[in-house]
């Protein structure tokens, strides 16, 4: 019996002595980790525009990115969601400040851009009454609507919509709202953040 216990305070002791040997000692990373798709801008890239921060968005089915508003509401849909609403638009980006009312809405949210299959003419309608100037978006020519319309409420809203053609595809980036400074400037932040 005092043998056995010899033993067995030998085999502790032994295994006490080799774990100690064995402990796992830190690893230092070969390779740099990617980062997440959607960062915090930084050097002055839309930082405090107007109190408000920018993150990045990239559309992969669609092949852009822009810079959208941290903090606010936003949804990506894609056309098998579209389709019974719209079956020629095939993506809409949509963000707002407040809580987005789904796409059964006459309103969709106060910064939208929609990529449709639609040929650009069948959106003179919407824009007409509305002041049209050449601009670029992305570096592809576009054009560019302001003015103000009625919405089916009867109330008036301000409107700044970005039209072009790419890659046979329609692209129009919107302004809905109602006449404040603070939402066209972040707007035309995210429209002169779009590129290919």
């Amino acid at each position: 019996m005092k043998n056995n216990l010899y033993l067995l305070a030998f085999v502790a002791a032994a295994l006490i002595l080799v774990g100690s040997k064995c402990s796992p000692s830190p690893v230092t990373p070969t390779k740099t980790l990617p980062r997440a798709e959607e960062s915090v801008t930084g050097q002055g890239e839309g930082d405090d525009l107007v109190g408000v921060k920018f993150v990045a968005y990239t559309n992969k089915a669609q092949g852009y990115s822009i810079l959208r508003p941290d903090n606010w509401y936003w949804r990506h849909y894609i056309a098998n969601e579209i389709k019974d609403m719209n079956p020629m638009v095939v993506d809409y980006f949509i963000t707002d400040s407040n809580p987005l009312p789904g796409l059964g809405s006459e309103y969709l949210g106060k910064i939208v851009i929609e990529v449709s299959q639609l040929d650009l003419s069948q959106y003179a309608k919407p824009v007409s009454g509305l002041v049209m100037s050449d601009s670029f978006v992305g570096q592809v020519a576009a054009k560019r609507f302001v003015g103000e319309r009625v919405n089916q409420s009867g109330e008036k809203q301000k409107v700044v919509e970005y039209q072009f053609g790419y890659k046979e595809k329609s692209y129009r980036l919107i302004l809905n709202s109602g006449a404040s400074m603070d939402d066209q400037a972040i707007f035309e932040q995210v429209v002169s953040s779009f590129k290919f």
